[in-house]
């Protein structure tokens, strides 16, 4: 703290020794009506009860900061102007001493390369931002977006900021949040696993169609048995020994001998985990394919389906 003469000093030491006899501050005397203080130096003023305080340089200081030109972040160069700009701004008691502490500023970073017009702006963005009223600021919580891009170098970070930028200026009520990922990889290129056979997937609604009759003649299924078992297997579609099966009654019907059904040409329709899960699907895809083999509407009933539909007509219309 600061007393006015040195009697007050001796009483406010001698109250806080009286206070907390551990503590034991210590007191310097002003030089030249002048003391220096947290890199502070307070200076006597006769026509005002408070001093004149203004920014503590060392004796010893050389004025070296960063070279404009060394390698580092501009973002660094930047942020070492505006900090020491706002530590003279806040220990300043005055404009006028801000103004003669900041040219003081402005000459060391002249002999380190910094351009003077950088350094001005600097000034001016941060006196704009002291005294300039806030822009009025939207108080509703903003909506998070989430964008993924590949990640291809210095343009990525430059991109993400633009996309920024518009997306503030455009939409200030979201928050674009951008994530990077890698791009093609050999990986993404190259497969480095065996393709699996069709013949042996499991668990699939699939359809077929004669090869000589094409969509006139085909059949929607589904299976949890791999194809191959479906087909060629005991009771299976093409199985000699199967006593029901659409397509041999389809075989056994023409008289075209290129009338045969190819497992190999089977399009798979969906994939699902389990047996429930395959019925609703096959039930899906019998409502609404075009197939005319397999005669069964349905493998299970679509109520839910049908509440869905009709929840959706009543609120469209």
């Amino acid at each position: 703290c600061l007393s006015k003469s040195p009697e007050n000093a001796e009483q406010s030491m001698s109250s806080t020794n009286d206070a907390d006899p551990p503590t034991q501050p210590d007191k310097e005397a002003e030089s030249n009506n002048q003391p220096a203080l947290l890199d502070t130096v307070a200076k006597r003023n006769n026509n005002s009860a408070h001093p004149d305080t203004s920014t503590y340089v060392k004796p010893t200081d050389k004025g070296l900061f960063y070279n404009f030109d060394s390698f580092i972040p501009d973002r660094y160069k930047y942020n070492l102007m505006y900090c020491l700009i706002h530590r003279v701004y806040h220990i300043a008691s005055s404009f006028n001493i801000f103004n003669e502490d900041l040219q003081v500023l402005r000459t060391k970073f002249l002999k380190n390369g910094f351009p003077s017009g950088l350094f001005d702006n600097t000034v001016n963005k941060f006196l704009n931002k002291q005294y300039l009223p806030d822009e009025k600021r939207c108080t509703v919580p903003k909506r998070r977006v989430t964008m993924t891009l590949p990640y291809l170098g210095p343009l990525s970070i430059v991109i993400r900021r633009r996309l920024r930028r518009l997306i503030g200026k455009f939409y200030p009520l979201i928050e674009l949040n951008i994530i990077f990922k890698r791009g093609r990889t050999i990986k993404s290129i190259f497969s480095y696993k065996d393709k699996f056979p069709l013949r042996c997937r499991s668990r699939v609604v699939y359809y077929i169609q004669c090869e000589a009759c094409g969509p006139s003649a085909a059949y929607v299924g589904k299976t949890v048995n791999t194809l191959y078992e479906r087909f060629y297997g005991s009771n299976g579609h093409l199985h000699p020994s199967t006593r029901s099966s659409a397509l041999l009654e389809h075989l056994g019907q023409e008289v075209d001998p290129k009338c045969e059904f190819n497992p190999e040409n089977i399009k798979v329709l969906d994939t699902c985990s389990g047996d429930l899960q395959l019925r609703y699907a096959e039930s899906i895809h019998l409502k609404h394919s075009k197939q005319t083999l397999n005669t069964q509407e349905r493998s299970i009933p679509l109520h839910i389906v049908r509440l869905l539909y009709f929840t959706y007509s009543l609120f469209e219309h």
